[in-house]
């Protein structure tokens, strides 16, 4: 590379650099609208897998959006009338035993924090919270509820904002697709649409593989948790699917609430409890991520957690649940505009030893590059 070159990657490279914390300054300083933009994306894109095959099909893709759409609040009906009136009662139950389960948190706090020499004491009145919270959800705080009130109508309107923009993006894809890849130079469109391909197809494996591994979770939880004998064992395997979403993070979450209601029963039962989520983890992390992940993106563990640490203090809980699809489509990102570049530009004398070869693109994601992204 001569000195000419050398000097303008340096420019680029800072030019990206400052981009970046352009970027990333005007990002935080809108975060409603970056959010429900993501959130539209992701289930666009999400949605987009069943009416892809509906339209090969011979379906219109109107058509196939709205059966999917349909299909998809049939199924959430289904499920909310099948386990409504159990979760509920577990909860109304749950929430009548949280004063003794707040007990027992404290007396587990106070043996560990004596067993570790702190000599830290935990004062709180179980029922003194448990009125604390009757109090506050009362109409005591006109100006809280009226607070929480406009929040809900805010995130209403996100909502509703979300489900119609995720349908006419589903519905009429290409115009979408053709405008955004006519902001590039002729000649680099085949290349922008093929980059679109990956990270659709790499998105919706990924999500694909969340779900499996999400079902089987509460699964395997609620089984377990009802033999074991722990109360609440419906409620709990839910709770213990739907924060399976959240990488390393959810399954320390998951496991705490059934560990204080096993020790209103014995300590026997809490050991139990801790040893089948450990054994649940295990299956999960060593049979399903390669079986059920195998055809999504690979993220190394360390920078999964930077990215649930940034995304979650930028945008919070919802921040959260976007770290990995967004980690991944930069992974793309990355591999596509730069590495492949720069491994274009020489040879390396002494690669690293057993470095994977990149995934080939399927028959079917060439597919749907072909169907989805052609001009």
């Amino acid at each position: 590379m001569d000195d000419t070159a050398r000097t303008r990657m340096v420019y680029v490279s800072i030019g990206l650099i400052f981009a970046l914390v352009l970027a990333s300054y005007l990002v935080y300083q809108i975060a409603v609208v970056v959010l429900v933009l993501l959130l539209t994306l992701l289930f666009s894109v999400i949605i987009s897998a069943p009416v892809d095959y509906l339209e090969r099909r011979g379906v219109s893709r109107g058509l196939g959006t709205l059966a999917v759409f349909g299909s998809l609040v049939l199924v959430l009906w289904i499920l909310g009338v099948a386990l409504a009136p159990t979760v509920a009662d577990q909860a109304s139950e749950l929430w009548e035993t949280f004063p003794e389960l707040l007990e027992n948190a404290q007396d587990l706090a106070g043996r560990l924090s004596s067993a570790l020499g702190l000599g830290t004491s935990f004062g709180l009145d179980s029922l003194d919270v448990v009125d604390s919270a009757r109090n506050f959800f009362s109409g005591g705080a006109l100006a809280t509820v009226a607070n929480v009130g406009a929040s809900v109508a805010s995130v209403l309107s996100y909502v509703v904002v979300i489900v119609i923009a995720t349908i006419y993006a589903v519905a009429r894809p290409r115009p979408l697709v053709n405008g955004f890849v006519a902001l590039f130079p002729a000649r680099r469109r085949q290349e922008v649409r093929e980059i679109l391909a990956d990270i659709y197809g790499t998105v919706q494996r990924w999500f694909v593989g969340q779900l499996g591994s999400m079902l089987v979770i509460g699964v395997l939880s609620t089984v377990a948790l009802y033999l074991i004998g722990v109360p609440f064992a419906l409620l709990l395997g839910i709770f213990s699917g739907l924060v399976a979403f959240i990488p390393f993070v959810g399954p320390l979450i998951s496991v705490i609430p059934p560990v204080l209601l096993a020790l209103i029963g014995t300590p026997v039962d809490a050991l139990w409890v801790v040893l089948a989520y450990a054994v649940i983890q295990t299956i999960e992390s060593y049979l399903l991520q390669p079986l059920i992940m195998s055809r999504a993106v690979s993220l190394h563990p360390a920078v999964v957690m930077f990215a649930l640490l940034i995304m979650g203090t930028l945008f919070g809980f919802v921040g959260v649940l976007l770290a990995v699809p967004l980690v991944a489509t930069l992974h793309v990102l990355l591999r596509e505009l730069w590495i492949e570049r720069m491994d274009s530009l020489g040879t390396d004398s002494k690669p690293p030893e057993g470095e994977p070869e990149p995934k080939r693109r399927g028959r079917r994601l060439r597919r749907a590059a072909r169907d989805l992204f052609r001009s």
